[in-house]
This record gives C-alpha cells, structure tokens and sequence, in this order.
C-alpha cells in the first residue's frame, strides 16, 4: 500500500506541474512566464526562480555568459524538475507559514520521487524540434502519432540511446505531451474513429439515421482535438516556459547515462537507422521526393550485395536492368493522381469533411474529386506524362492508398446492399448490421499512411548536404 501511496503522489506532483504550465500557456500566450512569478518566494536549497534574472537584463556584458546565467526556454528543454521549480516558487507566498518552514524538504522530497521515476526511451515521442528538424522540415507537417514514434525509435537507435533510461526529473514537457498524444491515439482515438466507421444505421429518423446523429459529433470532435493538439504541441516548443542554465539546458531530455534497459535492436533495424536522418528541404530532401528509379536502384544494389553467390547476384542484376528499362519506357498521367489529403487547404479540409457526409459516394471518392481540383487548382496538366521511373515516391503511395480507400469503400456499399436485404428480411427493418468500409480501410489508415508520413519525414544520410545533424 505504500509503494501504491508514493507513485500517486509522484504522479500528481508531475500532472500538477504539467497542467499548470499549460494553462499558463494557454491563457498568457507564447511570451508567459512562470519563472518571474515568484518574487516572494522564500529561499529554498535548490535556486529560487524568483532569483532568475530576465533575459533583457543580464548581469554580465553580452559577450560574456556565466554557467549560471538563465535563458527562458520552451517545452523542448522545460524539464519536469526546472518547472516544479518554477509551479512551487509561484505559489510559495500563499502557503501557510507552516508548509514555508518545510518548503526546502518538500522541494527536495518531490525531486527525489521524480528522480526515482525511471522511463524507457522505448515508450518516449519527440516532437520533431527536438530531433532537430527545422521550421521548414517536412516532418512539422507529415506526422501523426504512430509515424512520429517510428521516427523517434529509429532517431535513438542511430544514436545508440534505444533502450535507455529517463528520469522524470529531466523528462521534458514536450516528450510528456507527445507521449500522452501517442498512448491517447492508441487506446481511444483509433478505436472511436473504427467504432464511428461501423456504427449502423439503427433507425431512420426523417432523412437521417440514428448512426449519423451519432457519429456526426464524434467525427467533428475527433478532428478538433486533434487539431487543438497540434496548436497545442507548436505552441509550447514556442512559448517562454521556464528559465533554465545552459547546463539544464543540455540534460534536457537526456537519458540516464550508464543505465539502460537491456534489449537488443534487430540488425535490419539497426541498418535502417544507419541510412537516414530528419528530412530538411534545403539539405536533405525526404524520400518521399525522390523518384522511383533511385530506390529500385538502390533495392537492387542491396539485394545484389546480400546474394547467396556471384550467379544469383548477376541475375538480381540483370531483372534490375530489365525493370529500369520498363520504368524509363513506360509513361503515365502522374498528375492524374489526386493530391494527398494531407496536403489538402483548410477549405479543401472542409470540403472533403462535408462532401463526406453524402451517403453512398461520401469518402474516398469525394476525396479523390477534391484531391484533382488541388491539383488543377495547382496549375498541374492532368495529361502531362512522364516516365514511370520519374515518379515520386511520395505520388506512388498516395496512388496506392486512394486505389485502397476506393476498394475499401466499393467493398462497403456492396456489404451495406447485402445488409440491407438482411435487414429488411430478417431483422424486420432494425439496421444493427456494422459497416466494414471503414474496418476494411483500418490498414490503409494506420497502416500506409504512416509509412508515408514516415518517408515524408526523413531522408537518406548520403543525400545529406548540410552539416552534421544533432540526430
């Protein structure tokens, strides 16, 4: 029962602080500060934020930085540890005079509990500021949970940090945040969004059905609050949380060093990690650019160098010669694929939500009609061809997942067709049979989806023209 005691109350020495930054943020904008609240602060064993010198107002000469000179930073190096700090200080004044006595034994009580808490990188999410990738990184706009949490696996593997440990006390808001998203999408985003997708018709009542009255709500809260995340996500790696030193700084969201918990990365995974990095326009495009024929030679290559001997190695070689032949020969409309959903417009985003509501054609249909106005809209030739070889990775995959979300969709509205024959002649007009479309779109969604936004948010290390990367 104690051990029971003392992780609530860890825990809540943790929500507190994270809550309370939040709201901060939220209701104070980007410039809040919760370190310069506290200047009644008592002193305490460890330095009170009250002590904290502005940032426009240094005590040495601009050339010149004292190790403990301190920056306000964002949720990116705002450690649970410095943001206690930072929650205590501001309401140390209002304590009792009781608590004020004890304020150094309960501050080092609660860092010694946070320290104690000990996190495997496995279960940790960054948000791509912090694996370094740019304003203009792909990745700040491809990314959803799952694929965000591959790219940091793969991040830490190149590192060599899989498998290590953090402790509460340097976890930073951002991974907390990015990390509740990931297990929220997991245990109740993807199951609504499946039990939206199946829900029956129930009833009709006037033109509608009991399930829309039903999953109308639940499909605009759904993208709201992925939305609010998003804002929300941006917004703390932005905003002026806590001020910290430059050493602070630098442990941020470090692992534990010497301490790891004991797995072994596949080889596979381990060579996969090797061969790329954070996608950035500018010095190093993201694979999802490059054109098909780069990565048949490249498979090819690969598949080649990994042969059992010389005589099957030559014959990888020549189907690969064959294929690039077929690729260069053959020509397709590639502007005839609509424009994936992610880089639809806020009224394209609209659009494809209202027109989604149409019973019957409503989805990926309506979908592939919006993503061909982006395109025209775009200025691009519906009858422009090009090699099959010079098509983009990223245009192939979003062929591929609209060919699937039609399938799926098709395979729906005949599986409705035959439940409504059912209904009607069994269930005496009760429609309780769920719709499959959507079950039967599941891996598309969470499955090609991601690996696209995966593709889209790194690039291959040999391909990489800037310095070298933090990740």
């Amino acid at each position: 029962m104690g051990l029971t005691v003392a992780h609530l109350r860890r825990a809540l020495t943790i929500g507190i602080a994270a809550l309370v930054v939040i709201l901060a943020v939220l209701t104070a904008g980007p410039t809040a500060r919760l370190a310069g609240t506290a200047a009644a602060a008592p002193p305490t064993t460890r330095p009170s934020s009250s002590s904290r010198p502005a940032p426009t107002a240094p005590a040495v000469s601009a050339t010149e930085t004292r190790p403990d000179d301190k920056t306000c930073v964002g949720a990116h190096f705002a450690t649970f540890g410095a943001i206690y700090d930072a929650v205590f200080d501001s309401f140390a004044p209002s304590l009792p005079a009781s608590v004020r006595a004890n304020a150094p034994q309960i501050r080092a009580r609660a860092h010694h509990d946070m320290d104690a808490i000990r996190i495997s990188s496995l279960w940790v999410s960054n948000h791509p500021a912090a694996m370094g990738a740019g304003p203009d990184a792909p990745m700040n706009d491809y990314r959803d949970p799952l694929s965000q949490w591959i790219v940091t696996q793969l991040m830490l593997v190149r590192q060599g940090q899989s498998g290590q440990v953090i402790t509460a006390e340097q976890l930073t808001l951002s991974q907390a945040v990015e990390s509740v998203w990931l297990y929220l999408y997991i245990t109740t985003i993807i199951p609504l969004t499946l039990l939206k997708d199946a829900m029956p018709g129930i009833a009709s009542v006037g033109p509608v059905s009991v399930g829309t009255l039903v999953t109308f709500p639940l499909s605009v809260g759904l993208a709201v609050v992925k939305r609010v995340y998003k804002a929300i996500s941006n917004a703390l790696v932005d905003a002026c949380i806590v001020s910290v030193t430059a050493d602070e700084r630098d442990r941020a969201g470090q692992p534990v060093r010497d301490l790891n918990f004991h797995q072994k990365v596949p080889p596979i995974i381990e060579d996969m990690a090797g061969q790329v990095m954070i996608a950035d326009p500018s010095t190093c495009p993201a694979i999802g650019t490059l054109p098909l024929s780069r990565i048949a030679d490249r498979t090819i290559g690969y598949l080649a160098a990994t042969a059992a001997d010389k005589a099957t190695a030559a014959r990888i070689a020549e189907a690969g010669k064959r294929l690039q032949s077929f690729m260069r020969s053959t020509r397709v409309p590639h502007n005839l694929v609509p424009a994936d959903p992610d880089d639809f417009s806020t009224l394209e985003d609209l659009t494809s939500m209202g027109l989604g509501l149409i019973p019957t054609v409503g989805g990926a249909a309506t979908d592939a009609l919006v993503g061909l106005g982006h395109n025209i809209a775009g200025g691009r030739d519906p009858g422009e061809m090009i090699p099959l070889g010079d098509v983009s990775v990223s245009t192939s995959l979003t062929a591929a997942y609209y060919v699937y979300a039609l399938t799926s969709q098709v395979v729906g509205i005949v599986s409705d067709a035959i439940s409504e024959q059912i209904v009607a002649t069994v269930l005496g007009g009760a429609d309780v049979i769920p719709h499959i479309g959507g079950l039967v779109n599941a891996p598309n969604t969470y499955g090609l989806v991601v690996y696209h936004h995966a593709l889209r948010s790194l690039c291959l290390a040999e391909d990489n023209r800037g310095p070298a990367p933090r990740w």
